[in-house]
């Protein structure tokens, strides 16, 4: 799999991260379980303001609401922190890497056609989001002078992690687990050799090679049988008689 290849697949792959986080923050109840029950029922409160709108715009703003929120909580909380606080809770894990396998699987099974090509694509979901939130950080840096410690003081109290730290383990912790699996999609679309029959030259033997006919069928050879001592010959010009011949059907002289 090529390099452009993959980051072409890692760029439709982050495309499908956003409807797979809304899924998770729709139908899973991610931020309730992300704050423990402190916020309940954050889908329905936006289902009602969007409400307003009315029409499919207002169903339009709900889902990438919905979608961005999503996404911001699993950028955010890494695998390893549900884990290790709240290791009774399986169905916060299932909520965000419910995102991440979805996301790798799906990409993997339209792009890559090898387990290689699926852990790769995999990989550049992950990398493909840790660049831009990376230089947003950097950016508030050059620009608001108390920005980035305010907002690592906000992420360290909620994963004791500053907030570069927490995006770069949330991130990679999600593409490999969706890595493992979209390996796995890849490697039933795997052919070797391209899926093409390989093809064996023959290599001819001494004998192959020769010709089977010395000669073309068209051909006659006049063969002459050698002479034996029975043989008559005309005593006048030479020439080879019958046993019946009375004259030399050459030059005419009788046989003698």
């Amino acid at each position: 799999m090529g390099w452009k290849r993959v980051i072409g697949s890692g760029c439709a792959g982050m495309l499908c991260l956003i409807p797979m986080a809304w899924i998770s923050f729709r139908f899973l109840n991610l931020t309730s379980l992300i704050t423990g029950g402190l916020i309940e029922n954050l889908e329905d409160a936006l289902s009602a303001i969007t409400g307003f709108i009315g029409g499919g715009a207002g169903t339009f703003i709900e889902i990438i609401a919905g979608a961005f929120i999503g996404l911001a909580l699993i950028f955010l909380f890494p695998i390893h922190w549900c884990i290790f606080y709240r290791p009774d809770d399986a169905l916060l894990v299932i909520a965000v890497t419910v995102p991440w396998i979805l996301c790798c699987a799906i990409t993997s099974g339209l792009f890559a056609h090898s387990p290689r090509g699926g852990i790769h694509t995999s990989l550049a979901i992950g990398i493909g989001y840790v660049i831009p939130l990376s230089i947003i950080y950097f950016i508030l840096v050059a620009l608001v002078p108390f920005g980035p410690a305010i907002l690592d003081g906000i992420i360290s109290g909620l994963t004791d992690l500053p907030y570069i730290l927490a995006v770069l383990t949330a991130i990679l912790e999600g593409c490999l687990v969706g890595a493992v699996f979209g390996g796995f999609v890849g490697s039933l679309k795997y052919k070797p050799e391209g899926g093409k029959k390989k093809k064996i030259k023959r290599v001819k033997t001494k004998e192959e090679e020769a010709p089977t006919e010395m000669f073309p069928p068209s051909q006659e050879i006049e063969t002459t049988a050698p002479a034996t001592s029975m043989d008559v010959f005309c005593s006048n010009c030479g020439a080879k008689l019958k046993a019946d011949d009375m004259f030399c059907l050459n030059c005419g002289a009788k046989r003698t």
